[in-house]
């Protein structure tokens, strides 16, 4: 019998009101994120869950609680998931460039915007995630950031790590199921909210026109 992994994205955030960045460590949920999470808490009411994982931070936090919306289920905060961690956005020769092409390293030794090692992140993301599975549960979910999920998918489908191209919307939706065959990936990036998503922009082109309003 398959286990069931639910992988939500965070609700939208504002990284650069009026065109200036905040520290991303303490940035919490729009109003549209608001709504985006009781979205989901509206699609998820009736699943059960053994479990719910956030990443620790502001965003993961709020938008975990407005999808139980009081339900009781046991949670818990990994901050081993947390996302990637950028450098000084000013210090970049090319920012740009490194916005674009960010998620698409051509070595893991990489930094993501002039920060952590891709390598770094990795380790500590697929680390976090070997240790959920030796836990014990049926239906469990991990609200987390764009960059994680996109490792754990990556890993997941190739059993390497990495990061395929895959978009992450905010509060979407992945699902994937896990047996002993391996992982089945049943649903990817499901915004319940908007269920055919009008931008066509990556997450990192929408940041990179946020950052130089």
């Amino acid at each position: 019998m398959r286990r069931r992994l639910l992988l939500l994205r965070h609700g939208e955030v504002d990284y650069f009101p009026r065109g200036r960045p905040v520290p991303p460590e303490g940035v919490g949920l729009t109003e549209r994120g608001r709504a985006q999470a009781r979205a989901v808490g509206a699609l998820l009411r009736e699943v059960p869950l053994d479990l719910a994982v956030h990443s620790g931070l502001p965003r993961t936090e709020e938008t975990l609680a407005l999808v139980l919306g009081g339900r009781s289920v046991p949670v818990e905060a990994w901050p081993e998931f947390r996302e990637i961690r950028p450098g000084r956005l000013k210090d970049l020769p090319d920012p740009e460039r490194a916005f674009r092409e960010a998620f698409r390293p051509q070595s893991l030794e990489e930094r993501f915007l002039g920060g952590e090692p891709y390598r770094d992140f990795l380790h500590r993301v697929l680390a976090a995630y070997r240790r959920l599975l030796e836990r014990t549960w049926d239906t469990l979910l991990l609200v987390a950031h764009g960059g994680v999920i996109r490792a754990l998918l990556t890993h997941a489908l190739t059993g390497r790590p990495g990061f395929l191209p895959l978009e992450v919307h905010p509060c979407g939706l992945s699902v994937l199921d896990l047996g002993e065959e391996g992982p089945l990936l049943r649903l990817h990036n499901l915004t319940p909210y908007e269920p055919l998503p009008k931008d066509r922009r990556s997450t990192m082109e929408a940041l990179w026109e946020a950052y130089r309003a």
